[in-house]
């Protein structure tokens, strides 16, 4: 199978699973539910949490063969994971207060500017590390991978005390598992 064939298949899986998950969404909708409380009780779930880096790869992927839609649609398959997952029956305590501290920074706060910084930040992040890829420069998106998961861990603490420590092992092993990764493609991949 040549690529082209496999470039329509993949776009055509990300296509299939962002309309389940949009009618997913309108039937929690049309039943009445609280949709906002819905998505946030099944982003409890920690599959969610270390799932990321399954559509970060192929993501970088697609930006080194300078494919956006298929770049698009891995983050749009990373942004809909939030709710692919059932709400866990139970949440440990260090989950539960750290998503309870980021919906007061976030979305309880009577400020905007934490939620408006975030979202700036992680624009700027995946447009540089998606650029860093587009330019085929991989050490370098993979520096940015590095970095940006090192100062989310910073920020979590920083600025959630004990209750941040809760992101820290899903970020180092998100990064461990893209960097294990890395090593493999260098490894075994012919240089060019």
């Amino acid at each position: 199978m040549n690529k082209n064939r496999i470039d329509n298949l993949v776009l055509s899986l990300i296509g299939l699973i962002l309309l389940y998950s949009l009618a997913i969404l309108l039937r929690t909708y049309f039943s009445g539910d609280d949709v906002g409380a819905w998505i946030w009780e099944r982003h409890q779930n920690q599959f969610s949490w270390y799932s990321r880096p399954l559509f970060i790869i192929p993501a970088c992927y697609y930006a080194y063969r300078q494919k956006p839609w298929h770049v698009i649609g891995f983050m749009l398959l990373l942004l809909t994971s939030l709710f692919w997952f059932s709400a866990p029956e139970q949440v440990s305590e260090s989950v539960s207060d750290y998503l309870e501290w980021e919906k007061q920074l976030f979305f309880s706060n009577q400020s905007s500017m934490p939620l408006i910084t975030l979202t700036v930040a992680v624009i700027i992040f995946l447009f540089g590390l998606f650029y860093a890829f587009w330019k085929r420069n991989p050490w370098y998106g993979l520096l940015l991978i590095n970095v940006g998961t090192i100062i989310k861990i910073i920020v979590s603490i920083g600025f959630g005390k004990e209750v941040g420590m809760a992101a820290i092992v899903p970020s180092l092993s998100s990064i461990a598992f893209m960097n294990f990764v890395a090593f493999l493609i260098w490894r075994y991949y012919p240089k060019k």
